[in-house]
């Protein structure tokens, strides 16, 4: 019988973000028994789901504990949402527990790593104490402040081994817990990232049409899209949020162009349509972003897209020729750049090629992904 693999996360299936890729890990593991599963469940609609979800976080320390003591490997997703305490259960019952990295958090107190008033990744606080953060005002936001404390001696005494999701986001743990720390690489699968077959062709517009593919978060680079709409008054820019979250973080509807659209949708309402109708999409994080599903799903579903590059993210992994660079400190520039582009069919068919390539490539490693998991914590 194969020893177990037990994952535990702080966050249970769901249809976004971490909740995706634990949905995600749940069916590729049916019919293995020697994966076991163990997170907070999402709070039910129903009476019976409310039962479910109370008894779940009632008991969670319980099961964590007793997870901990699986004779098998057991990794981690999501510490900030498990909890300092049952975090250091699990590390003090172990000789060694996996955690698979999917934010900033190891060194960054706002776990995206951009402040409000920058357009690069801020690395202050990276190989040090994170004193900076104070200095900065940062704020504590996604829980990853307690944690802090006691990773570097996790990581460097053993106790603790990390999975990266990327080479660059690899390169960022080692800057900061030290370079001879040891870090696996597993490919992050996110769903529908599938080029579609056959052929297809865009409409025709006369105004062309950008969709901005993230959230509405600053580090997730929505100021910039918002910057290049008034830059570029001919064209219409589409994002996917409501009003009333876009004036949360940007301030009145006085300060939008006229040709910026807002409305509120996910990828399974609408956005997905609009993702792939659109002449162009814009996923410009500024912060180190390991792999992002909008990426992927963005260059699966429409191939041009535009991303700003550094060095410190996945954004750097996708090959030039099949991306399209976005620069926030020279805005002016890109509008220049996209309007060139859009202007030359035949750059932009070429470009969408390479990205099919790539993105295909990558659906194909990261398909086995729960397999390179176990492999990974020496379970064959």
């Amino acid at each position: 019988m194969k020893r177990p693999l037990v994952i535990i996360s702080g966050i249970g299936p769901s249809h976004s973000g971490t909740g995706a890729l634990m949905q995600w890990l749940v069916a590729a593991a049916t019919g293995d028994a020697s994966i076991q599963f163990v997170y907070k469940r999402e709070r039910g609609r129903n009476l019976r789901n409310l039962i479910r979800y109370v008894i779940n976080r009632t008991g969670f320390r319980w099961m964590v504990r007793r997870a901990a003591k699986s004779e098998g490997e057991v990794i981690l997703f999501h510490p900030q949402t498990i909890g300092l305490r049952p975090l250091r259960d699990i590390v003090a019952a172990r000789d060694h527990t996996w955690m698979y990295v999917l934010d900033a958090s190891t060194f960054c107190l706002r776990s995206y790593n951009c402040l409000p008033a920058e357009s690069a990744p801020c690395l202050r606080c990276l190989g040090n104490d994170g004193s900076a953060a104070g200095i900065n005002g940062c704020v504590n936001g996604f829980g990853s402040g307690p944690f802090q404390k006691y990773l570097p001696g996790w990581v460097r005494s053993g106790k603790l081994r990390l999975i990266a999701q990327c080479e660059t986001q690899a390169e960022l743990l080692r800057a900061h817990f030290g370079r001879e720390t040891h870090v696996a690489v597993v490919p992050l699968a996110v769903p529908d990232i599938t080029p579609p077959q056959g052929d297809f062709v865009r409409p025709k517009r006369e105004r062309p049409l950008v969709v901005y593919h993230g959230a509405c978060n600053p580090a997730k680079g929505i100021a910039h899209a918002v910057s290049l709409a008034k830059l570029m008054p001919d064209w219409d820019f589409l994002l996917p949020s409501s009003l009333h979250d876009l004036n949360r973080d940007f301030g009145h509807l006085g300060l939008y162009p006229s040709n910026l659209i807002t409305q509120s949708m996910g990828w399974t309402s609408g956005l997905s349509e609009q993702v792939k109708m659109a002449d162009l999409v814009l996923c410009p994080s500024s912060w180190s972003a390991p792999v992002e599903g909008a990426v992927l799903k963005s260059l699966a579903h429409n191939g041009l897209v535009g991303l700003y590059v550094h060095d410190t993210s996945f954004a750097a992994e996708v090959p030039p020729e099949a991306r399209v660079a976005i620069d926030p400190r020279d805005l002016e520039g890109t509008a220049a750049r996209l309007r060139r582009l859009i202007s030359n069919p035949d750059e932009g068919a070429a470009i969408r090629s390479a990205a099919r390539r790539f993105i295909t490539h990558y659906a194909e490693q990261s398909q086995s992904m729960l397999t390179s998991l176990r492999s990974t914590c020496g379970l064959t």
